[in-house]
């Protein structure tokens, strides 16, 4: 049985330096010539420490925590039902509570029999805790299916969505992140950079939620994770990194609002509620959007994705799941990661 550890990197960060520290005592108590034996274990937890040691520091340099104190007409764009509360449960609530106005629009329906009916449903349920009515939730399909390319809906989704944003002029969106983690994440994502310009003046957010990205710079929370696997015992779940440079918003929710958080989680049996309030109740993490286009989510090329799919070409695939952990591409194009310019046509 592991210890499961959510969102305190600290924790496994001090357990894999106790390791080491215990295997260098070792190394000098057991002495020549049998230390050997014990050095290169010693050596290789002193490695992962400091991996995780930089990693902890870099969670400090790259998240800062924010305030979201002003009423906003606030558009959530989610392409399922749960994502919206994971991105922003907390901040929707707050909006609404201040006096904003808060819209939730879904693009993707679950395409599996009776299911777009179910998650319709458990999405009101989840947003009737934060006081919005059904009226506030808006349920589209303008997004092509899962593994199907379809640019000409694609473009036809963007003047729809583009329409929206005109009908209900929003002052804040909040928006998937162009991660390479879903491929319907990534076409909003994609759209609202397409159709969005500055001079709009409004405020956009993207919102991490899992990625193949992997980086020792950007992903800290991603390295402590697979730092820790080592210890055997003990699993740490962090909280999305964002893919580059700019920081990870935190937004602070007092505790009765991360309360409300779960129980919206809560809502979405039929997506494993138990899991959701579990890994992903933690306060609401965002981006700011930077206007510009993107290929691609990241550079496949020499990325930790490019070596996991390499090692699974001779490595057993029980030892290679093992050891490198993580999504084998973009979901809908593994293991291939989006492509916009595929997705579109141009």
């Amino acid at each position: 049985m592991k210890l499961r550890i959510f969102g305190k990197p600290a924790i496994p960060v001090g357990l894999l330096g106790l390791t080491a520290l215990l295997l260098g005592a070792a190394v000098l108590a057991i002495g020549w010539p049998w230390s050997l034996i014990v050095l290169p274990f010693a050596l290789f937890y002193l490695a992962l420490f400091a991996f995780a040691g930089s990693a902890l520091i870099r969670v400090g340099a790259l998240e800062r925590w924010a305030e979201w104190d002003t009423p906003q007409r606030l558009l959530i764009l989610a392409p399922h039902e749960d994502d919206c509360v994971i991105s922003a449960g907390g901040i929707g609530p707050r909006n609404h509570a201040l006096g904003g106005v808060t819209r939730i629009v879904y693009l993707a329906p679950d395409a599996r029999p009776g299911m777009s009916e179910r998650r319709i449903e458990e999405a009101r349920t989840a947003w009737r805790e934060a006081g919005l009515k059904a009226s506030d939730l808006v349920h589209l399909d303008l997004l092509p299916k899962l593994r199907e390319r379809n640019p000409q809906k694609l473009l036809a989704a963007g003047k729809q969505l583009r329409a929206i944003i005109d009908d209900f002029c929003p002052t804040v969106i909040v928006m998937p992140m162009f991660e390479g983690g879903h491929i319907h994440h990534d076409m909003v994502a994609g759209l609202v950079g397409s159709i969005m310009k500055p001079e709009d003046g409004v405020e956009i957010y993207e919102a991490p939620e899992y990625s193949p990205y992997a980086s020792l710079r950007v992903t800290p929370h991603r390295v402590i994770t697979l730092s820790s696997r080592w210890l055997g015992v003990v699993s740490y779940y962090g909280p999305p990194d964002g893919i580059d440079e700019r920081p990870v918003l935190k937004f602070r929710l007092t505790p009765a609002e991360l309360d409300c958080k779960r129980r919206m989680l809560g809502a979405f049996v039929s997506q494993n509620a138990p899991s959701l309030i579990e890994t992903r109740a933690y306060p609401d993490r965002l981006v700011r959007w930077v206007p510009g286009w993107r290929r691609h989510p990241f550079e496949a090329r020499g990325s930790y994705l490019a070596f996991a799919l390499r090692a699974r070409r001779f490595l057993p695939t029980a030892l290679a799941s093992h050891l490198l952990q993580g999504e084998l591409g973009t979901i809908g194009r593994e293991p291939e990661i989006t492509d916009w310019q595929a997705e579109t046509g141009t």
